[in-house]
């Protein structure tokens, strides 16, 4: 319909039919709504229940969940309050005894309790203690430093109550094996470490003061949960501060000759990512190609790739890559390279130029990375040609490991070469 037509085209039909006979053979006529009709009938949410059912679902209820009796009340006077007791009748009326058979299920998952309890009594493992305060405490509440003779004397004292409970027989005595010698050691360990940080060993004065030192229930402090001590808990315990040792990893230091903090000072960056298809017979499997650097930032740079199915194993086979590929990069007075470099890889070109101190690092992103992990601060750059990513890096790579020092181009040409700073100067080559 256009929208220059008069308003009147709107009526012109309405008013015509208005002015005829009404006739029984007519179709009805749509309102102008956007929302659909209903129907005559609606049919309701939830199906009726019949008498016979709900008469059926009351016995069920009533026989599963049934009201206290008299004498039941009277057993729950003797062990609540009346203050309970008027909680649990209005708990009782409250929540309707259909409701618990057709909706509440009994608990099938792991953390269900294994047996019925009314949660009336403290478990020491699972409930947490009531706290006591120091009106709690009987007798005088003065306690001190001990001394180096009283801190032994506790710290043997509670070692030997350890050992007591982890051996309630007796310390095995004669000849041991040499697992049954192990265990003792590590006992008698941790029995005087155990010991040596109870509050107990260091502090002395009134029995009771001291011994409410050591009770968790005088504490802000929430106690440890008890370990497990399973075979398969302590062969997959591992501390928080404890690394998970990498196969590749201790290969790597055992080849380089490195311990781990030398290691960590290794800065380490992805430079390159993308995917690659590997089309074979069986269709085409799909991984992913990383390009990683790493430098110690003092003359150290190598290039390392690496491609896996899984990301972070192709990351970590590109970093350990570059870690084992690091080369020495020359510097000129530790910041800059010597003379200006130029090397192709491919269609790419790159050319690098020394600066004067001061200058900074004036190139693109990949040389800026690559020149700061060797430890170059004076640096420009041009690429002229192609800008692959990874041929730039290649290229910028071999142009300051293939550097040409004016050492050996002195010595090629039969000449001497002095440098009139550590001659004239005092050695003041900075």
């Amino acid at each position: 319909m256009s929208v220059c037509r008069p308003a009147r085209c709107l009526l012109t039909r309405t008013t015509t039919t208005a002015a005829l006979p009404k006739s029984s053979t007519t179709p009805s006529k749509h309102h102008f709504s956007t929302s659909t009709p209903r129907p005559a009938r609606r049919r309701p949410h939830y199906p009726n229940i019949k008498a016979s059912t709900l008469k059926l679902l009351n016995e069920a209820a009533e026989t599963a969940h049934p009201k206290y009796q008299e004498r039941e009340l009277d057993l729950l006077s003797k062990k609540y309050t009346p203050s309970q007791l008027a909680a649990i009748r209005a708990a009782e009326q409250t929540i309707d005894a259909r409701d618990l058979l057709t909706q509440s299920q009994r608990r099938t998952d792991p953390w269900r309790l294994p047996y019925d309890d009314d949660l009336a009594e403290v478990d020491p493992v699972t409930d947490h203690a009531d706290k006591l305060s120091a009106s709690d405490i009987k007798g005088r509440k003065d306690v001190r430093a001990a001394n180096e003779i009283e801190s032994n004397e506790a710290i043997a004292k509670l070692a030997t109550a350890e050992l007591a409970k982890l051996y309630p027989d007796g310390i095995p005595e004669g000849q041991l094996t040499f697992e049954q010698q192990n265990r003792l050691e590590e006992a008698m360990e941790a029995a005087l470490t155990q010991a040596a940080l109870d509050p107990r060993a260091v502090y002395t004065g009134d029995e009771d003061a001291v011994r409410a030192l050591a009770d968790h229930r005088h504490s802000v402090v929430l106690p440890d949960l008890p370990r497990i001590e399973t075979r398969m808990a302590k062969a997959t315990r591992r501390l928080a501060n404890e690394e998970q040792e990498d196969p590749r990893q201790k290969r790597l230091l055992q080849y380089l000759g490195w311990d781990k903090q030398k290691l960590r000072d290794i800065r380490v960056k992805t430079l390159v990512t993308h995917g690659v298809t590997n089309q074979t017979r069986m269709g085409k499997i799909r991984s992913l190609y990383y390009l990683t650097i790493a430098g110690n930032g003092e003359g150290l740079l190598g290039v390392g790739e690496g491609k896996s199915v899984e990301p972070e194993e192709g990351r970590v086979e590109s970093v350990i890559a570059a870690i084992r590929n690091m080369k020495p990069i020359p510097r000129y007075e530790n910041r800059t390279i010597f003379g200006d470099l130029e090397r192709k890889v491919g269609a790419t070109k790159v050319e690098l130029f020394s600066r004067p101190p001061g200058f900074g690092l004036r190139c693109q992103h990949l040389i800026f990375e690559m020149a700061r992990a060797a430890g170059l601060q004076d640096l420009s750059a041009r690429v002229p040609r192609s800008r692959n990513k990874m041929n730039v890096i290649k290229a910028t790579w071999e142009a300051l490991t293939n550097q040409k020092l004016p050492d050996e181009i002195a010595r090629a040409r039969g000449v001497k070469l002095v440098d009139v700073r550590k001659v004239y100067y005092g050695g003041s080559v900075h």
